[in-house]
């Protein structure tokens, strides 16, 4: 497996608060779908993309299914844009067990969803989503302000731990300013 460099993420809330505000109930069907994001996505546009941010291995900033805090687990960031507009801002942790055994070969994705792969393949178990408030300190909203946005008052997402092969692995998503007038206006 070749790892890029990644960034620490030191600036991150990898653990967000969960239900501290009800969060826009036009949001919440995209909040509580237990479908593919992906597909979901990929419906509202004409082109879909991923946006590769970083992805490799470092130490775990928050402890994790399968893993605790500071062992090595593989990390992945991306943006999932629509139409070239970045909606949504993902992280995928995967610990080095499910890495070395799963079917899926995370370290090649590159640009691809995971969300494709994810949902094709076989024996994946799917744990319950947590609905998420992420706040100003979380890799979320400082994503959101690279990118230019406002998140004054943080940024709503979703968080689902998965079994693959009776392996652990934990995918959150947070929808960006640039998706709230789409989704809470179609909703």
């Amino acid at each position: 497996m070749t790892a890029t460099t990644l960034n620490p993420l030191s600036h991150a809330d990898v653990s967000p608060a969960v239900n501290l505000e009800l969060p826009p109930k036009k949001l919440l069907p995209w909040l509580q779908d237990k479908g593919s994001l992906t597909l979901k996505l990929k419906a509202l546009c004409r082109s879909f993309e991923v946006e590769l941010l970083q992805e490799g291995v470092l130490p775990a900033a928050q402890p994790g299914p399968g893993w605790e805090l500071g062992q090595p687990i593989w990390q992945r960031e991306v943006l999932l844009k629509l139409d070239g507009v970045a909606w949504v801002y993902a992280n995928t942790e995967v610990p080095m067990s499910t890495l070395d055994a799963s079917e899926i070969d995370f370290a090649t994705l590159g640009r691809q969803p995971l969300g494709e792969r994810l949902f094709a393949a076989s024996n994946l178990v799917r744990g319950p989503l947590k609905v998420c408030h992420y706040g100003d300190n979380s890799t979320a909203v400082w994503q959101a302000r690279r990118l230019g946005y406002q998140a004054q008052e943080g940024l709503w997402g979703r968080q689902r731990e998965f079994e693959l092969q009776h392996r652990c692995l934990r995918i959150s998503e947070v929808f960006l300013p640039s998706s709230y007038p789409t989704l809470l206006k179609n909703s």
